[in-house]
């Protein structure tokens, strides 16, 4: 039974390369938080590893009161945190506990106010057939266990969950609000709660991840920063990636190319056309039946229609093994033009499905493409994400992706806030040694043409940048006053649905009815509907396309490194922060 004492840090960071082009590492009060993940220091990273279709590097959390030690995945387009509740399994089924993360036993929490079942399924992930109804309430979330000193947020929203499609529970990293009603009593994220409503916030609405790698010697934790990023886990490059126009899809890219060290030839079509979606909720990578004919070709796969993966034999993983061959996925904002080039070694291509998660004898080798039915499908999920380094800023509304790097447990991390409105430009994301600073220092570089041809202007021209400026700051001021419609404009509402979800599977304890404490007005007829889908915005080295949120002023952020999550250990606490290395 794995045991889950080494944790991954989950940070407040935000961690991607793109940022740094636009923002500048200045000196800052806020500091990122790195999210720990599940194994903690003296235990082995392979201890800690979730998931029936990985294993993946967790994160600690707490949840409740008495606290409940949680280990979670990242969620990129939630607004609320899911867990699994102890009707996903059976009595005193420590296996089933134990490989899903840990469960949350709600009536064991003095602290759980109860709303009622909802379909929580996201936009994206039902695509891909992945549904999970939801039991929605509010309780207590510390991002971290016990020793952790991660901060500990009131009445956060939360869901409980049993679907058999989401294994392990996840951490909301989408800021925008969730509504159970209409658009007009939105509830704030566990992302605006620490950006705006703890005493330490985090410096923005950004973060950055990366999945770690698992089949590396020695294993790689996974790395999670909020606010902010780390420098250590990414090769910097100069490309940004707007949002996508749909909320429900912030991270959409071009894929431009696949290319394998097997073969010479292209495994795209030169008529195909690819628009991919990033998803941190879905594991495999989902393209083009056609594309998928070609991989088969180059790696010899055979798609098993029963289970509906590529399985490896162990003659075929022996002979990839010894030849360790790789794919390159080359993806930008556009068809074509820039781009970033992402190389994923043969260790990133086989994962382990556990057929039956309770019985480790039916886990078997696959090969993680899965053939997508139409263009809605196309998904680069977290097997994408062991070698891509993904940063997002919901402020510019910008992600970047990076090739991940995978430094020593030794290597000292180096965590860089990303602040809303830098004052000053920073140096080009391209520019290895100067894309960012350590949090509590200042950069510093030579003055580039804009700045230059900025001196040269006369005094008529600067008589009227400061008419610009004053009208500007007064912008500003109003921007600031409506900071929350600025960043949760797009409501993830939950319109109400006969029925009952949980009703066959969880018995008829359920409660409807919104408890007292509950500042908002919402309507606890307990039905279920679907939540729009959650918007995960990233900034990495983006344009500076993206909108600008107004500046909070007067806060301190702190950057969080939460610690990642180890199951079975009595005294070890289930939160988990990770900006360690994770585990795929």
């Amino acid at each position: 039974m794995a045991r889950c004492d080494d944790r991954p840090a989950f940070g407040a960071l935000y961690a991607g390369a793109g940022f740094r082009r636009y923002w500048q590492a200045v000196e800052h009060p806020s500091k990122p938080v790195l999210v720990s993940e599940c194994p903690r220091p003296r235990h082995p990273p392979n201890i800690c590893r979730d998931g029936n279709d990985g294993p993946w590097s967790t994160f600690r959390v707490e949840v409740g009161n008495p606290s409940q030690q949680i280990r979670l995945l990242p969620a990129h387009d939630q607004s609320s945190t899911w867990i699994i509740i102890s009707e996903a399994c059976g009595a005193n089924d420590s296996k089933c506990t134990n490989s899903r993360g840990r469960i949350f036993e709600r009536d064991k929490s003095s602290t759980w106010d109860q709303f009622g079942p909802y379909n929580a399924n996201p936009v994206l992930e039902e695509r891909v057939g992945l549904k999970a109804p939801g039991l929605f309430g509010w309780d207590d979330l510390t991002l971290g266990w016990v020793g952790d000193n991660m901060p500990t947020l009131k009445n956060q929203s939360i869901v409980g969950i049993t679907s058999k499609d989401f294994w392990v529970g996840s951490l909301a990293l989408n800021p925008r609000p969730v509504n159970f009603t209409n658009y007009n009593n939105g509830i704030p994220s566990l992302m605006d709660n620490l950006f705006t409503k703890t005493n330490s916030p985090i410096p923005s609405l950004s973060w950055s991840y990366t999945t770690g790698a698992y089949n590396m010697a020695p294993k790689v934790l996974g790395n999670l920063v909020l606010g902010g990023y780390d420098t250590t886990r990414f090769q910097p490059n100069s490309v940004s990636f707007p949002f996508g126009q749909d909320i429900s899809f912030d991270f959409q890219v071009a894929v431009q190319s696949i290319t394998t060290s097997l073969n010479s030839g292209s495994l795209l079509n030169s008529e195909d056309k690819i628009i991919a979606y990033i998803s941190t909720m879905v594991a495999d990578i989902w393209l083009p039946t056609s594309v998928c004919q070609k991989f088969e070709t180059a790696f010899g796969l055979i798609w098993d229609s029963k289970a509906e993966l590529y399985l490896l034999n162990s003659s075929l993983h022996q002979t990839l093994l010894e030849r360790d061959p790789s794919v390159r996925f080359t993806v930008g904002p556009e068809i074509s033009g820039a781009a970033v080039a992402i190389n994923m070694p043969y260790w990133s291509l086989y994962h382990t499905a556990k057929l039956d998660p309770t019985n480790s004898s039916s886990d078997r080798l696959y090969f993680p493409i899965k053939r997508a039915a139409n263009d809605s499908q196309y998904v680069l999920g977290r097997t994408f994400l062991q070698n891509a380094h993904l940063s997002v800023d919901y402020h510019r509304q910008v992600f970047n992706l990076s090739q991940a790097l995978y430094p020593s447990s030794s290597t000292e991390q180096n965590l860089v806030a990303v602040v809303p409105h830098p004052k000053q430009s920073s140096p080009g994301a391209g520019d290895g040694d100067k894309d960012g600073s350590k949090v509590g220092s200042t950069s510093s570089g030579s003055l580039n043409a804009g700045i230059i041809a900025g001196i040269a202007v006369g005094v008529a021209v600067v008589v009227g940048v400061l008419a610009l400026t004053a009208f500007m700051m007064y912008r500003r001021r109003k921007k600031a006053a409506n900071m929350d419609k600025s960043v949760g404009s797009d409501i993830h509402t939950l319109t109400p649905c006969g029925g009952d979800p949980f009703k066959a599977e969880m018995g008829d304890g359920l409660v409807y009815e919104v408890a007292g404490g509950m500042g908002l007005e919402l309507k606890g007829d307990g039905r279920c509907s679907n939540e729009a889908g959650s918007n995960t915005n990233r900034i990495h080295e983006l344009s500076e396309q993206g909108q600008k949120l107004a500046e909070a002023e007067g806060n301190t952020h702190y950057i969080h490194e939460m610690a990642g999550q180890n199951p079975d250990e009595a005294g070890a606490i289930a939160h988990r922060i990770h900006e360690l290395p994770g585990e795929h």
